[in-house]
């Protein structure tokens, strides 16, 4: 459920809300919509060492990605070989079976 909103009245000098502007005609919001987000996440994220202890847990979560995307790159290279193998023993397959057929050896001759 959406937690109730009042109305708040700040004054800005007209260069802060000229980079609200641009702000938010660069995400196609509005500047009071920008405002309110830029309010909130200073309240959310206001002292430095939890903004540190973020910052320490998305570089942990990047590392783990970084990870997981060097093991899947690792399958994708094994992978591509083995197709490689087989695509080549397909397409000889496929040359020796459409090859006209040799009489002498033709168990239909």
């Amino acid at each position: 459920m959406r937690e109730k909103t009042r109305p708040l009245t700040i004054r800005l000098p007209e260069r802060g809300i000229e980079q609200l502007r641009v702000r938010a005609e660069r995400v196609s919001g509005a500047p009071t919509a920008i405002a309110r987000e830029i309010i909130l996440a200073g309240l959310v994220d206001g002292d430095a060492q939890g903004q540190a202890k973020r910052l320490m847990q998305i570089e942990r979560r990047l590392a783990a990605l970084d990870q997981q995307i060097q093991s899947i790159d690792t399958n994708i290279d094994a992978n591509k070989a083995t197709l490689e193998r087989l695509l080549a023993m397909f397409t000889r397959l496929i040359s020796e079976l459409t090859k006209a057929p040799n009489r002498e050896n033709s168990d239909y001759a």
